[in-house]
């Protein structure tokens, strides 16, 4: 029999690199009663070594580091899920690029001219594409928000909503698989769904944190986008979840170095 300390320092782990466990899944993998991992997760909670919540439990949220902190994480991660965007665009595209590190990770990797414009509300992002001479590159107005790194506000809705793009790339802070995609902030999560409605291909990516991690605020549910790229090593009841359904977006999982998986 596992120890309980065991037990627990397994589900830490878990939450530390999923970002969040349920208690049916860890009482199947423990053969154990959910009382059992109910308790685990109190103590767990009590420690302060995850935030319990209903069904489970998720990793405790500090305040989410600005654009200039998140620029050098995870960049390896970032990087595999940036080579599969790059995928996404076929030649001649108008691409609608949101803000983010790995949407900048992206438009790093085009070749000049394989698009034929790229909108972004980034200033980053527009900066990061200066050399390219073939391929338009449009920044959208707006209120400049130096945590996001992202313009934002009802100019930046107003611009986006005249727009009809071939291809439109949103970040998001969350997805789960019955609510959908999900914002930190509610004025982002506007400029995001103006984008999707925006675009006639619609491609997330997500980190494995960012997978069934609760977000204040809804952007869309799942079967708004078409493509939904992911890490090779996200987990398989996540992913099993995320394939329900008759409009479950494509999902691709982007490999460290050769090659790309497909489901």
């Amino acid at each position: 029999m596992q120890l309980a300390e065991e037990r627990r320092q397994h589900i830490v782990d878990t939450v530390e690199r999923h970002g969040k466990v349920l208690a049916a899944e860890l009482a199947q993998r423990f053969n154990t009663s959910e009382d059992t991992i109910r308790r685990d997760l109190r103590d767990l909670d009590a420690a302060g070594l995850l935030r319990r919540v209903h069904g489970g439990a998720m990793r405790r949220t500090r305040a989410e580091p600005g654009f200039a902190q998140r620029l050098d994480a995870d960049a390896a991660r970032k990087a595999m899920l940036a080579r599969a965007l790059a995928d996404s665009v076929q030649p001649g595209d108008t691409v609608l690029v949101d803000a983010g590190t790995t949407n900048l990770a992206f438009v790093r990797l085009l070749e000049d001219g394989r698009a034929a414009a790229i909108v972004t509300n980034s200033p980053q992002i527009a900066l990061g594409l200066g050399h390219l001479r073939a391929t338009r590159v449009v920044l959208l107005g707006g209120t400049y928000s130096a945590h996001s790194g992202a313009v934002l506000g009802a100019q930046t809705v107003a611009e986006i909503q005249r727009l009809r793009v071939n291809l439109a790339v949103v970040g998001v802070c969350s997805v789960e698989a019955d609510r959908g995609l999900g914002a930190s902030d509610a004025e982002e999560a506007v400029v995001k769904q103006a984008m999707l409605a925006a675009g006639g291909r619609r491609v997330v990516a997500a980190l494995n944190d960012r997978l069934e991690a609760p977000a204040p605020f809804l952007i869309a549910p799942l079967g708004e986008i078409d493509r939904l790229v992911l890490e090779a090593d996200a987990a398989p009841s996540v992913l099993a979840r995320l394939r329900r359904g008759e409009r479950a977006p494509e999902i691709v999982l982007a490999a460290p170095v050769a090659g790309k998986g497909r489901a």
